[in-house]
């Protein structure tokens, strides 16, 4: 399932990358790779292909509640509803470097 125009606009009006670069650094380089290519068993954020994957309800949803199994600990006691979206538009933009 490929994320809509939608899905795309909604994060994109919902979310600051640059916010979201800083929210990354702090609390997802340490599992995820300070350039995003996943450490151990953690997804790549530089994979189109997963990335297109996945939508922005779904990444939302997984920053919200954890990743049951992998480790990854619920953020929604922790980061507030704007900062989650923050980083779903940060990660966005690692699946389009170089």
């Amino acid at each position: 399932v490929f994320p809509t125009w939608m899905d795309w606009a909604f994060s994109q009006s919902k979310g600051n990358p640059s916010a979201g670069k800083s929210t990354y650094d702090k609390l997802c380089s340490s599992c995820h790779g300070k350039d995003g290519t996943g450490l151990g068993i953690m997804p790549s954020f530089r994979n189109a292909q997963y990335m297109s994957s996945r939508t922005e309800q779904d990444l939302f949803q997984k920053i919200t509640t954890g990743g049951e199994g992998t480790g990854m600990p619920p953020f929604n006691s922790r980061l507030a509803e704007q900062d989650r979206w923050n980083v779903i538009a940060y990660i966005r933009t690692l699946s389009s470097a170089p």
